[in-house]
C-alpha cells in the first residue's frame, strides 16, 4: 500500500457503516474498467486515492463531516480544485470522468456519472433532483427547482431548466426527448 494512501484508509475504517459502503461503490465504480485491480477493500481505496485523481475528489465529499482529518488527508492525496460536489445527498456510485465539474444538487440517487465541464446548479435558490442512474455528458448545464428522472442519459452540451421523465436520452438546448431508453438496455451497461 502506498504510504499517501494511508491516512485516507485509516479516516475510511473509522468512519461509520453508511459512509463506508458509499465510498465502497464509489471504488467499485472507478475500478470498473481497471485491469489488475486490488482485491482487499483497503487496498482498492489505497490505488483509487492514488491513482484516480477525480476519486479524491468524491472521497473528500464522502468523508466532508470529518473537517480536521480532510485536512490532512488533502495533504496526502490532494483533491483537485476544479472539482466542486457540495450541498444535499449524493448517493453511492458517483463518478466523475475529468478534472472540471460543479455539482450542487439538492439531492442525487446512485450511480450519478458527470462529464467534464458539467454543471449541476441552482438557479435561483432551488436546486435539481436527479434520480438513479443518471450519466451528465460533457459540458451539459442542469440547474433549477426540476427533476431528472431514472435511468437517464443527458447528451453533451445539453441545457437542462426542466424535468426530464424516466427512461430517455436527451439532448440539446432546451434538452429534449432524443430516444427512450430500456431500463435493461445496453447503452445504460456500457456508459454506467
Amino acid at each position: 500500500m502506498n504510504i499517501r494512501a494511508i491516512p485516507g484508509v485509516a479516516v475510511y475504517l473509522l468512519s461509520g457503516q453508511c459512509i463506508k459502503d458509499d465510498i465502497d461503490v464509489d471504488v467499485d465504480r472507478y475500478l470498473k474498467w481497471a485491469v489488475n485491480a486490488p482485491s482487499t477493500k483497503a487496498r482498492r481505496l489505497a490505488f483509487c486515492l492514488v491513482r484516480k485523481k477525480e476519486f479524491r475528489s468524491v472521497f473528500a465529499y464522502r468523508i466532508r463531516h470529518h473537517k480536521f482529518l480532510s485536512k490532512i488527508i488533502n495533504i496526502f492525496t490532494p483533491r483537485i480544485k476544479t472539482i466542486e460536489i457540495g450541498n444535499g445527498g449524493i448517493g453511492p456510485g458517483l463518478y466523475i470522468s475529468h478534472y472540471n465539474c460543479v455539482i450542487f444538487c439538492k439531492e442525487a440517487g446512485k450511480n450519478l456519472r458527470v462529464g467534464p465541464g458539467v454543471v449541476i446548479g441552482r438557479n435561483g435558490t432551488e436546486f435539481p433532483i436527479i434520480g438513479n442512474n443518471v450519466f451528465v455528458a460533457a459540458n451539459s448545464v442542469v440547474i433549477g427547482d426540476i427533476k431528472i428522472g431514472n435511468n437517464v442519459i443527458i447528451g453533451a452540451g445539453s441545457v437542462v431548466t426542466k424535468d426530464l421523465p424516466d427512461n430517455g436520452v436527451y439532448f440539446g438546448n432546451p434538452a429534449k426527448l432524443y430516444k427512450p431508453l430500456l431500463t435493461d438496455s445496453i447503452y445504460m451497461e456500457q456508459i454506467m
